[in-house]
């Protein structure tokens, strides 16, 4: 049996990931990955969100003029575009969920790798994990987060889960700002 890919987190990636779905919770966020792809993982070295995409409660979009403007200088760098992050968050007394959505399967590519984050609200506090599909979550400020990664397979028919490997959130204590 294959071997299931990972993708390594940095810690800077991660806590960009992590305050810029808090930053909009009740909208997504969504981002470039930034790093380096091999045979059997992605290293994620940076998240870089998208300031100024169109976010609403159920869908963020990029600003293709300046997505673009962003890619063309990612080009040059010494890193590559392996991917992008956005985020899912809570509506009303529904909760988000880390499935991704038919719109964003239509938007992989194969060799790349997807992100996902659920966000919603927490009163308990929760010591940052790994979790058995592979994914990692805990809490922060009265949040729960959890984060999965995909990787498309076959356009249009196919993806699976990557494992998410990030030392610097697994053990992280839970943190509430409530009393």
């Amino acid at each position: 049996m294959a071997k299931r890919k990972s993708v390594i987190v940095k810690e800077r990636a991660f806590w960009s990931m992590v305050l810029s779905a808090i930053e909009v919770f009740h909208l997504e966020t969504l981002g470039l990955l930034l790093g380096m792809r091999g045979e059997d993982k992605f290293i994620v070295e940076y998240a870089i969100p998208y300031q100024t995409a169109q976010k609403q409660k159920t869908w963020v979009s990029p600003n293709e003029r300046r997505a673009s403007r962003v890619k063309k200088i990612v080009s040059i760098l010494p890193v590559d575009m392996i991917g992008d992050f956005h985020s899912h968050t809570e509506i009303g007394k529904s909760k988000a969920r880390i499935i991704p959505s038919g719109d964003d399967i239509a938007d992989m590519q194969e060799g790349f790798v997807y992100i996902l984050i659920a966000l919603n609200e927490s009163v308990k506090i929760v010591k940052w994990h790994k979790n058995r599909d592979g994914s990692i979550s805990g809490t922060l400020g009265g949040y729960h987060l959890r984060l999965i990664a995909h990787e498309y397979i076959v356009k249009g028919k196919y993806y699976k889960k990557v494992e998410i490997i990030c030392p610097s959130a697994v053990g992280l204590k839970g943190y509430s700002l409530r009393g």
